[in-house]
């Protein structure tokens, strides 16, 4: 804001700043840990191609992995377990004592119910055997999935109750300001350290005009004026006392129908539009309420009441930068700061009425007592008042000085010296604990002296916050038992666990937890306190129109009834005369309620939400971590599917070929006539067919599996040594260089290599040409791989479709030969292109 009205553009400024937004997080980086250098490869490729927003680190001893989890940022670690000098729990013992939190999936081959148990003893994430088949890399980055959304769910939470921790935090610091001047001070310093506003500003009311009270490092002074109330989007937030958040503000006061494009960053015209927190209609500014030109760096705002004392404002130059969650904390640190100033209110109104004070003393509501002395002589109990008494249970009648503080004063608390304050003539203000008539409780306790001609009186004034702190141990203990529902299994564990949360850790009168049946269309009862359950009886499930419960559900937003007689309910709630429903995102909904009208008040709401939010998240995590389960089990179904299909094929369908074959044999012993014999011959034929087609069959279901064990193969050798077990006629081999390796299973390389040159001779020349044993088979190197390719006639089919299985145009081929390359290549995790051009060519990707 400039402090002239017009500034230099004709027109009235802004009064808003820049509030910065979260950084960007990159990849995820997963370190692999194996001392066989290439299965730590082999494993890093698969998770890089199954996850994404993942970057893999390999090592091949345990010292290295340490290096880089001290060195570098690693997100989760997948180690073997049998290693040279350290084994893979021993590694896990050391990085946990680098990062206590760092998740640790142990993926070993060597497997046993004893290692399992001890693995599991250690505290490892998960524990994973190695085995055959690409199914084995899919659950171990299905593990690997699992563990990174938990540390970053876990991450999140830690952040927001730090978040709700260093706010309340706040409350405590800024209860202890001076004076006005300092509270605005903290506000913007807590905005700035806590929640990340970068530009922002407090602004103090004085009469009907706002005056700028503390500001950010960001922000010049010229940047700020006085706004009068009514005034911009300030003096609407300071004269109807509600916050407002705008997503874009009008840059062209010359055109005003003009919208603005959040798409456009660049773009400087349009029209104000802005959004109330709450999503109430009546919180909503107009677009006259916004109709001043904006600095050109500023785009989205948040405006917050801090009570009837001032306000506070962030601004940023991004579209819509401020959330939900944002404007929760901005209104929780205002409310914070309200309350000190209202504090410093009263506290300065008793030093302005100290010398009136005696008349006003037993009327005052904080309990007070006054205590006399002269110089050198022993305080004496003067008077308590009836706020007192009530509190501690003790009055100045019967009572001297000392034995009321040997009976307020716990025996581990400081004494305050009253010579100290009265030699410094400087009221005191210290944060105790006192023995009330209710037990321990927590205190702001004011000092201050009054000089009479003949002694000195000491008022002693205290302040409660025993609300305050009672909420810093509630958020601790809700945080202890979002822990525990993350160590939960299912949804309704997780369900359970928050109902009696919200009983015994917050004190609601009764709780609830209804999830979502997408079935059913029905919020179901998968929870009731016996508490609720005594007040309610037994629930049916509630959908669409029953009430209050599905409308919170289906708008996000929670719902508060202080009195349910008052009002007309579609459903009833028993002996409940409070409800408080609070959404669980797409999960459900938590009812709260209470026999007692009024009881939800905003600390009581604030909490709720608090407590909600975390179980929203553990059952986002319990979902994930459910479908990754399901996820596993049907891949081991379809493992199973195909062991099975192959032990069908070797075994159910050969053993009868057999019999028909042999019978087939004695068949024609016992036959003369020549037209029978060929006949005969033609089954026999047919025998020899199907023995071909499960052979094949059988191969492309072996060869398909993922490849685990991978070795340096020369090409060149690999070549020659199929080519002598292919009869290649009169055809050519033209091999690459010795030094040429591929990182591949020998055994299935050679049956890759076998198929192709097959292919070749077999399909690379036609019956016509004239020399038809020509054709010249080439094996070569790429940038990132290699090729097999021939000279012939190429393909008669579209070459995609010649890869595809039972494709052949050889009316005699079985039209597997180049769908188990296929397979082959996919199993060592290859990527393979077929190119019709002047021949045959197969070109397959290895570094991926």
């Amino acid at each position: 804001m400039d402090t002239d009205p017009t500034g230099d553009r004709g027109g009235p400024e802004v009064d808003a700043f820049r509030g910065s937004e979260p950084a960007g997080g990159g990849p995820r980086r997963v370190l692999l840990v194996d001392d066989e250098p290439g299965a730590a490869d082999l494993a890093a490729t698969h998770v890089e191609r199954l996850l994404d927003g993942v970057e893999t680190v390999t090592r091949t001893s345990p010292t290295e992995a340490l290096d880089v989890v001290r060195e570098e940022r690693v997100d989760c670690v997948v180690s073997d377990y049998n290693m040279p000098g350290t084994h893979g729990l021993e590694l896990l013992e050391q990085a946990r004592a680098i990062d206590p939190g760092l998740p640790f999936v142990l993926f070993t081959g060597r497997g046993s119910e004893e290692i399992a148990s001890e693995a599991i003893s250690a505290g490892v994430t998960d524990y994973l055997q190695k085995g055959v088949g690409r199914d084995r890399y899919e659950m171990l980055a299905n593990s690997v999935e699992n563990a990174l959304s938990r540390r970053r769910a876990e991450r999140d939470l830690r952040e927001v109750n730090a978040k709700v921790t260093a706010i309340h935090e706040f409350a405590t610091d800024v209860s202890a300001a001076e004076n006005a001047a300092e509270v605005f001070e903290r506000v913007v310093d807590a905005a700035e350290g806590i929640l990340d506003f970068n530009r922002c500003v407090t602004l103090h009311r004085r009469g009907d005009q706002l005056v700028p009270a503390a500001r950010s490092a960001s922000v010049g002074e010229d940047e700020v004026r006085t706004f009068a109330v009514g005034e911009g989007v300030v003096g609407a937030t300071a004269a109807d006392e509600r916050t407002i958040v705008v997503d874009s503000l009008s840059v062209d006061p010359a055109d005003p129908d003009a919208l603005e494009d959040p798409e456009s960053p660049g773009r400087s015209g349009g029209r104000a539009e802005s959004d109330s927190a709450t999503g109430d209609p009546d919180a909503r500014a107009g677009a006259e309420e916004l109709a001043e030109p904006v600095a050109d760096d500023i785009r989205s705002a948040i405006s917050v009441p801090i009570g009837a004392y001032g306000v506070f404002q962030a601004v940023s130059d991004g579209y819509a930068a401020f959330d939900g969650g944002d404007v929760e904390f901005a209104e929780l640190l205002a409310a914070h700061a309200a309350d000190a100033l209202e504090q410093l209110e009263t506290e300065h109104a008793l030093r302005a009425e100290r010398d009136r004070l005696s008349a006003l003393f037993e009327d005052l509501p904080l309990p007070v007592a006054r205590t006399a002395g002269g110089d050198g002589s022993e305080r004496r109990l003067d008077a308590t008042n009836r706020a007192f008494e009530e509190t501690f249970g003790f009055s100045e009648a019967g009572n001297d000085y000392e034995t009321i503080r040997e009976e307020v004063v716990p025996d581990d608390e400081p004494n305050i010296d009253p010579a100290a304050v009265i030699a410094a003539d400087e009221p005191l203000r210290r944060e105790v604990r006192r023995k009330t008539a209710d037990g321990l409780r927590d205190f702001i306790l004011n000092v201050i002296p009054v000089e009479r001609p003949d002694e000195t009186i000491i008022y002693n004034v205290y302040a409660d916050i025993g609300e305050q702190k009672r909420i810093e141990r509630t958020l601790r203990r809700l945080h202890e038992t979002t822990r525990e529902m993350f160590r939960g299994g299912d949804r309704e564990e997780i369900a359970a666990l928050a109902a009696r949360a919200a009983v015994d850790i917050l004190g609601f009168p009764s709780s609830g937890v209804r999830l979502y049946d997408p079935d059913a269309e029905a919020l179901l009862p998968t929870a009731l306190s016996e508490e609720a359950t005594e007040a309610l009886g037994e629930r049916p499930a509630f959908g669409p129109g029953d009430g209050r419960l599905w409308d919170a559900f289906e708008t996000g937003e929670s719902i508060v009834v202080d009195d349910l007689n008052a009002v007309d309910t579609a459903i009833g709630y028993g002996e409940h005369r409070s409800l408080l429903v609070v959404p669980l995102g797409d999960h459900g909904v938590m009812p709260l309620g209470s026999r007692e009208p009024g009881f939800f008040d905003d600390t009581a709401i604030q909490l709720a939400r608090v407590l909600g939010a975390n179980v929203t998240v553990a059952l986002d995590d319990a979902r994930r971590t459910a479908q990754l389960r399901d996820r596993d089990a049907e891949l081991q179904r379809e493992i199973d599917r195909l062991e099975k299909f192959a032990g069908l094929v070797s075994h159910d369908l050969r053993n009868p070929l057999n019999v028909a074959a042999g019978r087939l044999d004695i068949a024609r012993t016992k036959i003369d006539d020549d037209d029978a014999l060929d006949e005969l011959a033609r089954i026999a034929a047919a025998h020899d067919r199907m023995e071909e087609l499960i052979d094949d069959l059988l191969a492309l279901a072996r060869q398909g599996r993922t490849v685990d064990e991978l070795e340096s193969v020369s090409l060149a050798d690999a070549a020659a040594r199929a080519w002598r077990s292919v009869d290649t006629a009169d055809a050519t081999l033209e091999l690459p260089e010795r030094t040429l390796a591929v990182e591949a299973d020998p055994e299935r390389l050679r049956t890759l290599l076998e198929n192709l040159f097959t292919n070749s001779v077999e399909h690379g020349v036609t019956e016509s040409a004239a020399d038809a044993g020509s054709v010249t088979v080439s094996v070569g190197a790429l940038a990132d791989g290699f090729y097999v390719a021939d000279d012939g006639v190429g393909f008669e089919i579209d070459p995609e479709e010649a890869i595809e299985y039972g494709t052949s145009n050889d009316p005699r081929g079985t039209g597997f030969g180049l769908a188990i390359v296929r397979e082959i290549a996919a199993a060592h995790g290859w990527s393979m292109d077929v190119i019709d051009e002047d021949g045959a060519r197969f070109e397959f990707r290895t570094d991926r």
